[in-house]
Order: structure tokens, then sequence, then C-alpha cells
């Protein structure tokens, strides 16, 4: 045993390097079961963390699908999400590089894939697609489709439509050969099939909602032609945010509604479609069942056969898995304590599969069997992330979910990881510095999974609140709501009264608070440096400067976004003048670094641009880091190390006073 050696926080030397996080780190993600196996994508460092499909057989053996220079990821929303789908002895794919679709067959006997043929043929990323299906009656795929060939720039002329590609005509398809089936709302997602292929059902909304505020549910049948007919909308005129429908073998539809507050499982008995379509509460829990969709494709739970629902559950940051018998409403957890739990999914013979990551580990892929007989569930890991040795349990710092109340009285809530490594301690006299985290959204949420960006500072003897403002998820929708019309204010004070709280908890050095976010955590930087004199120093992800600049320069998904978190524009025009950080710039006296992605079309680079050049000025501690190739959120690992050892390098000049 190695004697432990007493040193100022902050300063304590590690293994943990930004290196050995990102440098061969490979994220696994997305499962879908196929073939007897799964179907899911893995990131690959050596190739710039470009995401490969790749195919788990049922022995276990793993293959890679899609070639070398492929990356599959849609751009639909500029989010993206599901963008594979895997059909008898065939697999469909959307390349990041050029958006198109592509197919590859499954050779059995020859356990191999045969090369990519292009599906689609749509004048590159102007057309793009996500959330593939594939249509087995109508030998087709059913997929979301974003154009933006006729939008010239304008991001409200972007079209967002549900479309059916056929695979019995020649290869490739150009868009103008596709045949649109929905187009009547901006945004469209979430299509499923019906067991049989008789109906259709899908998630629509319209500006200025976002799909956490007020969505649509609609149920369709097929006509002769392919088109859609008999279409309805499900509990019509009730304003909740409905996501994620599914139909169950008898054709009974179920989806997630927050009506109740919460994001719980309701149900349309198959003879209630017609004509009143209206859902009854399935599943009820004060608690959250799934997250805000910024991210296409997600599914939080299974139907098995009509008896049984598997379904995640998260409070305070932490997800369980269970289990409802549908006849007599009883619910039996199968898991707990997860810090991430996602992509629940199902085979054909009612295996389900599922992400998920415990507190000290990074997301893996499990098969739960599931025994009619006994009512046993077996867990099984099929393909497993790999965790660097460095990054054992003596160095984890485990989470503690706080709560606290700002001077409104209203409560807020984060999860604190307190410094932590077996070689070093701080002097008695001392307290640590303190990295505030804000995440982005701002519905984003504080995730207990192993984030070893929080254990890279831990580990030096920084303590990190990763903290839940108002308006973060996780929480009930009414939680989501208080934001709406506040944002730059309450979580401002969220933010403010969370510090506070520490401080008087002594847990805190109160000279040495930093704050650092992303996109609209960048924001809450900018506007937390401007508001008060609590934080030595700031580090801003692709953050938000100018909110005007913002109204009128970001993508179609959030153009009126704003429009629910400020007011609309320009008719708030002094309001977002208010909030900017752009206009305070005479009380940032903290140290500023401002890091930001050269090809960013959420918050454009502009925005960096711009407050770097103006508080620069009058702020000599201002740092600007651009980076070519970079879109909103890094992903090449030399890109990411980088940024994360400048962060460091800040730190220590502008918070612990060290020379770099």
């Amino acid at each position: 045993m190695k004697e432990t050696k007493i040193a100022d926080f902050g300063t304590w030397e590690t293994p943990l390097s930004a290196s050995l996080i990102f440098q061969g780190r490979q994220n696994i993600s997305n499962p879908i079961p196929w073939a007897g196996g799964i179907l899911f994508l893995q990131t690959m460092p050596e190739e710039q963390n470009a995401l490969v499909l790749m195919y788990c057989n049922s022995a276990g053996e793993l293959s890679r699908v899609s070639p070398e220079g492929f990356s599959i990821r849609s751009r639909v929303h500029e989010y993206g999400g599901l963008s594979f789908i895997g059909g008898e002895e065939q697999v469909f794919y959307c390349n990041y590089h050029d958006q198109e679709i592509y197919r590859q067959h499954f050779d059995v006997a020859a356990n191999s894939f045969t090369a990519p043929v292009q599906v689609t043929h749509s004048a590159g990323v102007e057309v793009r697609y996500c959330e593939l299906l594939i249509d087995k009656l109508g030998q087709r795929l059913i997929c979301v489709r974003e154009d933006h060939r006729q939008a010239n720039g304008n991001a409200n002329a972007v079209l967002n439509t549900l479309v059916a590609i056929p695979l019995s005509e020649a290869l490739p398809i150009t868009p103008d050969a596709q045949q649109i089936l929905y187009s009547e709302s901006d945004f469209v997602c979430n299509p499923t099939l019906s067991d049989d292929g008789k109906y259709i059902s899908f998630v629509t909304w319209s500006h200025p909602n976002m799909p956490w505020d007020d969505t649509e549910i609609i149920v369709a049948q097929f006509s002769a032609t392919g088109a859609l007919t008999d279409v309805l909308e499900v509990d019509a005129g009730q304003a909740s945010a409905k996501v994620q429908p599914s139909f169950d073998a008898a054709n009974n539809l179920y989806f997630i509604s927050d009506r109740s507050n919460f994001w719980n499982l309701v149900i349309v008995e198959h003879q209630h479609l017609r004509p009143m379509c209206v859902s009854r509460p399935l599943f009820s829990t004060q608690a959250d069942c799934c997250g805000p969709a910024w991210e296409m494709g997600k599914r939080n739970y299974v139907v098995l056969g009509q008896s049984e629902v598997i379904i995640s559950v998260v409070k305070d940051c932490h997800w369980q898995l269970q289990r409802l018998t549908v006849s007599n409403q009883q619910v039996e957890v199968l898991e707990q304590g997860l810090g991430l739990l996602e992509q629940i999914r199902k085979s054909e013979d009612d295996k389900v599969f599922y992400l998920a990551a415990a507190p000290d580990d990074y997301p893996s892929i499990y098969r739960l069997d599931l025994c009619s007989a006994t009512k046993k569930a077996v867990k099984t890991v099929l393909v497993k992330a790999v965790v660097p040795t460095q990054l054992g349990a003596g160095l984890v710092s485990q989470a503690e979910h706080i709560e606290f109340v700002g001077p409104s009285g209203a409560k807020a809530y984060g999860l604190l990881y307190l410094p932590k490594n077996p070689l070093f301690k701080g002097p008695s006299s001392e307290l640590p510095p303190l990295l505030v985290n804000v995440h982005g959204g701002p519905t984003g949420t504080a995730r207990a999974a192993l984030n070893p960006m929080h254990q890279f500072w831990t580990a030096r003897g920084f303590a990190v609140l990763d903290l839940n403002h108002r308006g973060s998820s996780g929480y009930g929708r009414q939680f989501r709501k208080l934001l709406y019309g506040q944002w730059g204010v309450v979580d401002i004070e969220d933010i403010v009264a969370a510090v506070g709280y520490l401080i008087a908890r002594e847990q805190v050095a109160p000279n040495k608070i930093a704050i650092r976010g992303g996109s609209a955590g960048g924001y809450a930087v900018l506007a937390s440096l401007a508001a008060c004199d609590l934080f030595s120093a700031g580090t801003s992800y692709y953050g938000v400067s100018d909110l005007e600049l913002l109204a009128r320069d970001t993508h179609k998904f959030e153009s009126r976004y704003l429009d629910q978190l400020i007011g609309p524009y320009p008719e708030a025009k002094e309001t977002y003048q208010a909030r900017s950080p752009i206009n305070k710039l005479a009380n940032i006296k903290a140290a500023v670094l401002i890091l930001q992605g050269e090809e960013d079309k959420v918050v454009p680079p502009n925005q960096a641009i711009l407050i770097n050049e103006r508080l620069s000025e009058q702020n000599s501690a201002t740092e600007f880091i651009s980076f070519e190739g970079e879109g909103h959120g890094f992903r090449m690992p030399a890109n990411q190390i980088r940024s994360l050892e400048a962060e460091l390098s800040f730190y220590r000049r502008n918070l612990l006073g060290i020379a770099t």
C-alpha cells in the first residue's frame, strides 16, 4: 500500500488523463434484436469516432457490418437518432457523410455481409432520413424524411414528412419517387407498425412546440395504393407530450404520455381505436418512464404478448427496470440503482434487450430472459463496454443526489461528486474547489452512470456538482415547465442557490468556484458569470451568448424553442436583449474559456466569435479555441482530448493560481 499524501485540492496526480478517457473508448449504443442476435452501434476512435454498425450473433461472436468510410448517423433535427434497421437477411442504414440509405445482405452460410448498395439518391445532405421501418406487406421502407432542397437557408422551409421508399424498383430511389405518407405537421417521429402490418402509428407536433411539450399520436391504416387511410388522432385536444407508440399482437396501441405530470404508459384497446380513440392509464407511477426526445427512436418499454410490460423508471437520477403484469397491475422491480437505462427492445421470441450502466460502469448491452413458468428474470451481458483498469473502484467518486431550496422557495436538484483519490487527501484546513456542471437542453438531466469527465476532476481533488435546475427532465412535466418564459432567470437562481447550499454545508471552498457547460449549459455559464461574482472561472462549450442572434440563426427543430423559453421574437425583443450575456460583458470579471466547433449548425460559431471579440477587449483572462471539423459536440478523439486538457490548464491558472 502506498502512503497517502497530503496535497492541495486540485493538484492531485492521477492516471486518469484526457487521453486515457478518449483515445481508445468505444461507446456502445442502440441495440436492435435481429437474426437471433443483436445489431448495435459502436464508436471507432481510430476512425475519428465513426459510428460503426456491429452484429453480435447468438453465440456472442461480433462482426462488423458497415465498412470503413461509413458512419451510421442521421442528421435529421441535427441530433439524429435511430439510423438503422434489420429485416430477414438484410440491414438498412443511413450514412452520415452523404445522408443516403444503404442496404447490406447477410450471407448466412458464409456468416458475412455483402458490400453496401445505395437505396436512395437524394442530393447529398440536403435530404436526410431517420427511424427506418421495413413494411413487409408493401415491400418498402417507411421512415422520417427531412428535406432541405427548397429551403435556401430558411430553417422553417425545411420539410419533415413520413415517407415510403419502394424496394421492388431499381435502386437507388430519388426523393420524387418516394411516396409521402404524412405531411400535415411541422415534425413527425416514432413511426411503428403493427405485427400484421395493417396499422401504423407515429408522433407529430408543430411549432412552437417541442416533442416534450404538446404532441399528437396518429394512428392509421393503409389503402390499396399504400397511402394512409382512416387517419385518427389519439386523445385529440389533450395537451400533453405523447411519445413512443407501439402495438401488441392484438393491435392494442400503447404510448407514453405525461398528462398525469409524469411520463407514464397508457393504452388504447383495439376496439376503442374507432370511433373514440381515447387512452386510459396502464402503468402509473410518480416518476418518469422516459426522457425528452432530443434524439429519435428511443424506446423505454416493450410489451410481451398482452400480459406483461417491461419498462424503465427514473427517480433522483437513478433508473429501475420494472415488470408490469397487466391482468392484476402487479409491479416487480427487476433491476435498480442504474445510472442509465434506455433502448429497451424485444426479439420475435420475446427476449428483452436493453442498454444500461451502473454508476461505476459504462453503458453495455444486456439480455433479459423471462421464464413464464417461474416468473424469474435472468440477466446476461451480451456486449460489455471496456472501462480502463486505471478507473477502478478505488478512484470512482459515487454521486450523492441532493435537493436544495432557492430564495423563491422552489426546489432544485443535482448529483454531487466529492474528491476521491486513494493516494491523496487535502489539507485538513482546506476545502476543495467546486466545478458546477450545467447540462444542455435545457431539458437535459444529470446522469448517474459513470462519467469519466466527472471522475477526471474528482481524482484531481475537485468537487463536481452536476446540476438539475428547474426545467430539467426526470422530475415531471410541471418541473420542466417551470423554466418556460424564465430561461436565464430561474436556472441562474438555482445555480447560485446550489453553490450557496454547498458553501453553507462547508463542502467546498467559497473562493474557488468554477462553472462549465455545453450548448444551453454554455449559455448558463455565461449568464451566471454576468449575474454574480460567485465564480472565479467559467468554461462555455458551444454556448449561446446572443439570444437574438440564435432566434434568427438556428436549425428548424429548435427555431421556435425560444418562443417557449423566453417569448415570441421580435415581440419580446427587449427580454432577449436583457437576458443575453453579450449585452452584459461589463459584469463578467471572471476568467472565461470559450470552446466552439466550426461546423456547428445548432449554435452557429458566430455566437462564440462575437463574444470572444468583445469580451477580450475588457477581460484579459478570456480564451478562445475553435475546432475544425466539429459540430455541436466534439466527436474526434484528438479534439476531445485537446479541449479537456485546455480546460484543466485554464482552471489551474485561474482557479488555483498555478502557473502553467
